[in-house]
């Protein structure tokens, strides 16, 4: 299952404030919701703009930061979305490369173009 939530406090009328999960990062939380479930933090970091039918641009390719805890799924997951055109880059596993895509994070909203 590929996880691409923010933790938002409040959707309407704006999206407002950040839910405070303590230690757990946001896909950890999805997960406990979804037993059984393998899951991928992936595409919540991007701006919409950013996410087009093709992401291949004159410069290279449209970064996607993604974590996950399975070995396999991740592998799958970077190969699915290299065939989609994407630069995929793993950051580590749900906690600790997760909280990285979180809200006010250091690869919130960050747009990266990977050149080829």
């Amino acid at each position: 299952m590929v996880d691409a939530t923010n933790q938002f406090a409040q959707y309407a009328p704006v999206y407002s404030g950040y839910v405070d999960l303590g230690d757990e990062a946001g896909s950890e939380w999805v997960g406990r919701h979804l037993p059984g479930a393998t899951v991928i933090k992936a595409f919540n970091a991007m701006s919409v703009d950013y996410l087009r039918p093709d992401p291949r641009h004159d410069d290279g390719r449209q970064v996607v930061f993604y974590a996950g805890d399975d070995e396999t799924a991740c592998a799958d997951f970077d190969r699915l979305i290299s065939r989609l055109g994407f630069a995929p880059v793993y950051v580590g596993g749900l906690r600790d490369g997760g909280k990285l895509m979180q809200l006010g994070e250091p690869l919130s909203l960050l747009h990266v173009i990977k050149q080829d």
